[in-house]
C-alpha cells in the first residue's frame, strides 16, 4: 500500500512544560476526508463536514463515477479502445456516434463493466447508436451480474489476472428487437455487471447509463499515516456518528514507528534472494520477472485492530508510536438504513511517558478459584527528555489488594485505590524517571479463567499525560515469566469455594441465624452459562427457585430467609420446621456441576 504521510501541528496546551495535550479531528468540513484519505470508495464527504456511504439516486446515472471508484470497463472485442479503458469513456461521453459497437462475430461479443463499488443496482439503458437506421441496434442479448462478494470468484492458477468474479445470468431476450435496450430488473447488489450479444448482426451502440437505488452496500475510508511528531501516548478516540438500525460502522486503528509501512526488496541477481533497499532505491519499472517486492511493515507497525465496539474509548493500538492511521468501514444491511460519521477525535499527548515500560508478571500460573498472591515488575526505559511517572495500574480479573510496592528494591509509601478490577498504586514521593529504574507491585487476586492477562499501564500525576501501557518482557533478572498472562491449574469442577453459613437457620427475627448465605465461585465460564439455586423438600417438591440466571466466572453469594414462593417480606410463605435440600447448579456447553446440602429450619 502506498503510504502518504500527514504532519499534525501540535498545539500545546497542558502545563506540563514537557507535555503537550491536543487532538487529532476531522470532519470539520468535506475537504478533511478528502484530502486525508489514502481509500476513499464509495463515500461521499459532504459539505457540512459529515462521511457516509454513496446513495445511489433512480435518476443518476452511475457509469461517470466509476472511474473515480476505480472501477473500468473492457469489451471482448479487440480493437484499441477494447484494450484500454478508452471503451468507458465512449459510454459516457454524450456522443452518440461512439459507444459499443461491434461489426464482426457479435455473437458472444461481451461488455464487461466493473463499477468500482457495490450498488443495488435496478435499471440499464443502453441507447442507439444510429439515428438514421433501425437496424443497428443490438438483437439478443445476455445480463449477467456478480455482487463482489469473493466467495463469487473462482482461481484459475492459469489467469494472470487473479481470480475472477462468477457471474449469474439475470434477464435475457434472444429475439429483442427495440432501438434502445432498457432493461429493469429487481433491485440487487452488483459490483461486476456483463452484458453479451445473442445476435448474428452488427450493431452499433451509443451511450450506456446505469442506476441504482438505495444506500451502497458497503463502504470503506481508510486515512492516510498522520505524523504526530513524536512517539505520543493515547487517549481515548470518539467516533460521532449516526447508525440507522440496519446499518453497522466499524472503526479499526493501527499505529507505527516509521513513516512506511512497507518493507522493500529487491533481488540480489541470485535466484531467491532479495536484500533490503528504501523506497527512493526501489524500481518499480522493472519487469515483474526481475523486479523485488514489497511486504507489509510488521515490525514498526500494529497490525490492524479489532472493530471497536464503543462510541468513546481508549485508543486499542499500541502507544508509544509517532505515527497513526485509521480505518472506517460503513455497511448497509438496507436500502435506506446507513451510518453516516460527523467526525473522528484522537487524543493524544507527546512526549510519551517514557521510551517503554517493560512488565511481566510471577507467578504465571496459578490455581483457578483461589485467592493468589502476585507480584508485578516493571523495568523503565528512558532515552532523554524530562518525562516519568509515579503511578501503576493493573487490570485484574476481579478486585484486587496490593500489599508492598519497592522502587529499585526499596520498599516505599504507596496509596492504593481500586476502581472495580483496576488497581492503581501511586508513589508521588519516589518519581521513576531514570533509565532501568525497577518497579515491583505485590497484590492478591482471585482468578478463574486460564490465561487471563494482567494488562499494565503507567500514569504520571504531575502532568495531563494519557497513561502508556505496558510491554511484556524482561523486567527482572531474577525472575523469567516475560509475560503478563497467566496459566490456570484447571480443576475438573466448575463451582468452588461454596459455603453454607449455617446447617440451621432460625427465621424468627432475633439476629441469629436469621437468613442462610450461600457463597460460592464459579469457574471457567468466559460467555454466560445457566446457574440456579433451588430449594425442595424431602419429597423432591420445588419449594422456592431463589436464582436463576446466565453468569459468567466470578464469585457470587445468594440469601434464603426461610420462606418459601417468595420473600417473606414480599407475601412468601413461612415454611413449616423441618430438613429442607438446597441445590446449587451449573451447566453449560462443556458439561454441569452441582452442589446439594440439607439444611434445617427451626424456630
Amino acid at each position: 500500500m502506498r503510504t502518504r504521510v500527514f504532519v499534525i501541528l501540535i498545539c500545546l496546551t497542558a502545563a506540563h512544560p514537557a507535555l503537550a495535550a491536543d487532538r487529532l479531528v476531522l470532519g470539520r468540513s468535506a475537504s478533511d476526508w478528502e484530502e486525508t484519505a489514502l481509500i476513499f470508495n464509495a463515500v461521499d464527504a459532504l459539505q457540512s463536514g459529515t462521511l457516509a456511504p454513496l446513495v445511489a439516486d433512480t435518476t443518476d446515472n452511475l457509469l461517470p463515477r466509476v472511474v473515480e471508484l476505480g472501477g473500468s470497463a473492457q469489451t471482448s472485442v479487440t480493437t484499441a479502445a477494447a484494450r484500454s479503458n478508452e471503451i468507458l469513456d465512449d459510454l459516457i461521453d454524450d456522443d452518440y456516434t461512439t459507444g459499443w459497437r461491434v461489426y464482426t462475430n457479435t455473437n458472444g461479443a461481451e461488455l464487461t463493466i466493473d463499477l468500482g463499488a457495490v450498488f443495488f443496482l435496478q435499471r440499464i439503458l443502453l441507447q442507439r447508436g444510429v439515428l438514421n437506421r433501425d437496424d443497428r441496434s443490438l438483437r439478443g442479448y445476455e445480463f449477467y451480474i456478480n455482487d463482489g462478494d469473493s466467495l463469487n470468484f473462482v482461481d484459475d492458477p492459469g489467469d494472470s489476472q487473479g481470480p475472477q468474479p462468477l457471474y449469474s445470468l439475470v434477464a435475457q431476450d434472444r429475439s429483442h428487437g427495440e432501438l434502445e435496450l432498457d432493461l429493469r430488473i429487481k433491485p440487487q447488489p452488483v459490483r461486476f455487471m456483463k452484458l453479451r450479444s445473442t445476435g448474428e448482426r452488427s450493431f452499433q451502440m451509443g451511450d450506456l447509463q446505469v442506476f441504482g437505488v438505495g444506500v451502497t452496500p458497503f463502504a470503506q475510508y481508510t486515512s492516510t499515516v498522520f505524523d504526530l511528531a513524536q512517539p505520543a501516548n493515547f487517549g481515548p478516540v470518539e467516533i460521532h456518528a449516526s447508525v440507522d438500525p440496519k446499518a453497522l460502522l466499524g472503526f479499526s486503528t493501527r499505529t507505527g514507528v516509521v513513516p512506511d509501512d512497507s518493507l522493500y526488496f529487491e533481488q540480489t541477481g541470485i535466484p531467491g534472494q532479495f536484500i533490503e533497499v528504501s523506497r527512493q532505491d526501489f524500481n518499480r519499472s522493472l519487469d515483474p520477472s526481475y523486479a523485488g517486492v514489497v511486504l507489509d511493515n510488521d515490525h514498526d507497525w500494529s497490525a490492524w485492530s479489532p472493530a471497536y465496539d464503543t462510541a468513546v474509548g481508549p485508543l486499542t493500538s499500541p502507544d508509544n508510536r509517532r505515527y497513526m492511521q485509521f480505518d472506517l468501514r460503513f455497511i448497509s444491511n438496507g436500502l435506506t438504513d446507513k451510518a453516516v460519521v460527523d467526525s473522528v477525535v484522537v487524543n493524544y499527548t507527546v512526549p510519551a511517558i517514557a521510551d517503554s515500560v517493560v512488565a511481566e508478571i510471577v507467578p504465571a500460573r496459578a490455581t483457578l478459584g483461589e485467592s493468589t498472591k502476585f507480584e508485578y515488575h516493571l523495568r523503565s526505559v528512558f532515552r532523554g527528555g524530562q518525562r516519568g511517572f509515579d503511578t501503576v495500574v493493573i487490570t485484574t480479573p476481579f478486585e484486587a489488594v496490593a500489599s508492598e510496592v519497592t522502587v529499585d528494591g526499596v520498599a516505599v509509601a504507596f496509596n492504593p485505590e481500586t476502581e472495580g478490577t483496576r488497581l492503581r498504586v501511586s508513589f508521588p514521593q519516589d518519581r521513576v524517571d531514570r533509565n532501568d529504574q525497577r518497579v515491583m507491585v505485590r497484590f492478591s487476586s482471585l482468578m478463574t479463567v486460564a490465561g487471563t492477562e494482567f494488562r499494565g499501564e503507567v500514569e504520571d500525576s504531575q502532568s495531563d499525560a494519557y497513561p502508556q501501557r505496558t510491554i511484556a518482557g524482561d523486567a527482572a533478572e531474577e525472575i523469567d515469566s516475560n509475560t503478563l498472562i497467566v496459566s490456570g491449574q484447571i480443576l475438573e469442577d466448575l463451582l468452588t469455594n461454596v459455603e453454607f453459613s449455617s446447617r440451621v437457620i432460625t427465621p424468627n427475627d432475633d439476629g441469629v441465624n436469621d437468613q442462610l448465605t450461600l457463597d460460592y465461585t464459579l469457574l471457567k465460564a468466559t460467555s454466560p452459562v445457566d446457574v440456579e439455586v433451588v430449594i425442595y423438600n424431602l419429597a423432591g417438591q420445588v419449594i422456592r427457585v431463589l436464582y436463576d440466571s446466565r453468569d459468567l466466572s466470578g464469585p457470587n453469594t445468594v440469601l434464603w430467609d426461610g420462606c418459601a414462593g417468595a420473600g417473606c417480606d414480599r407475601g412468601g410463605v413461612q415454611l413449616p420446621p423441618g430438613l429442607y435440600v438446597v441445590r446449587l447448579a451449573v451447566d453449560c456447553d462443556s458439561g454441569g456441576d452441582a452442589v446439594l446440602r440439607t439444611i434445617a429450619v427451626a424456630y
